[in-house]
């Protein structure tokens, strides 16, 4: 039997050849751009940042120079000035917004033909799940990869209550807490970063998974769920004049419970949760036929 060989350039030789496959379908080191909204300096992001690294992905760190947090996909169009970390240069600390912060990252920050295989944005300071997700600056910076970049890029968004929240972001305590997410993040990627792919080729592209933890030391988690959002907004937002007029904002927690299986419920029972989000608003349980119904009348 004597073997078939295809000329160079013949499209037999172009067909036999598989192309290889994204390295986020993979098991290797990644290009990861990370991101977050409460500022390049913050606890979580750095310790996300040394635990990616120690995972062996190559890192670079885009983020607003200040605390963005609630800012959504707010988006700067101008101004947006860059400041290189002196001692880092796959640092950076941007005056804009998160989502800015990624679609400049990835489009300017990179080399000409490289870009990243995945965004990261977090360690936020406290849980954004529920009702509140459409606020959350974390979320909103992993969504714009998704939706503001062509091709898009899948992103990761984390958050994780503190481990002790009567004590600041930055306490001892509550750093090794973050240090010790920051390596879960790391394991847990590895296990879901095929989540994205099929076949050796990325087809979830316009997702982000939202990963939340509860606020317990890493080896009392019990276990990693995959949950449905909850609708359910345990914030409350009043505004108060100051003694130069200026209104600012208040906060309080109402402890309203969301239904089971809810991401706030699954979290409350102490598991980490993984939430797949896209850009797409809609909500199926809403009557569509009657307002259907209506606009034909009008």
């Amino acid at each position: 039997m004597c073997a078939i060989t295809a000329a160079p350039g013949s499209s037999l030789a172009a067909s036999s050849v598989a192309a290889p496959p994204a390295p986020l379908c993979g098991d290797g080191p990644l290009e990861i751009l990370l991101t977050n909204d409460d500022g390049a300096g913050a606890a979580g992001i750095r310790a996300l940042r040394a635990g990616l690294l120690a995972a062996g992905h190559r890192v670079t760190l885009a983020a607003p120079d200040h605390n963005a947090s609630g800012s959504s996909m707010s988006f700067s169009w101008r101004g947006a000035n860059v400041k290189p970390d002196p001692d880092d240069p796959s640092v950076f600390a941007i005056a804009a917004s998160p989502a800015t912060t990624v679609v400049l990252g990835a489009t300017a920050l990179f080399p000409p033909g490289h870009r990243p295989d995945l965004v990261i944005s977090g360690i936020n300071d406290g849980a954004n799940a529920g009702g509140l997700l459409l606020i959350s600056g974390t979320l909103g910076a992993a969504l714009a990869g998704t939706m503001l970049l062509d091709p898009p890029i899948p992103g990761v968004a984390v958050s994780a209550e503190r481990l002790h929240g009567n004590e600041p972001v930055d306490s001892v305590a509550n750093r090794a807490q973050l240090d010790a997410i920051g390596a879960h993040v790391a394991r847990l990627l590895g296990a879901t970063r095929g989540w994205f792919c099929e076949r050796g080729r990325v087809v979830r592209a316009r997702t982000v998974l939202n990963v939340n933890y509860p606020g317990l030391p890493v080896s009392d988690l019990r276990g990693v769920v995959v949950a449905r959002q909850g609708t359910a907004a345990d914030l409350r937002v009043s505004f108060v004049a100051g003694a130069d007029g200026a209104y600012s904002a208040t906060t309080s927690r109402t402890g309203e419970p969301d239904a089971r299986g809810t991401d706030r419920d699954w979290l409350a029972q102490g598991r980490v949760t993984i939430t797949p989000v896209s850009g797409v608003i809609g909500d199926d349980s809403v009557p569509e036929r009657a307002l259907k119904r209506r606009l034909r009348r009008f």
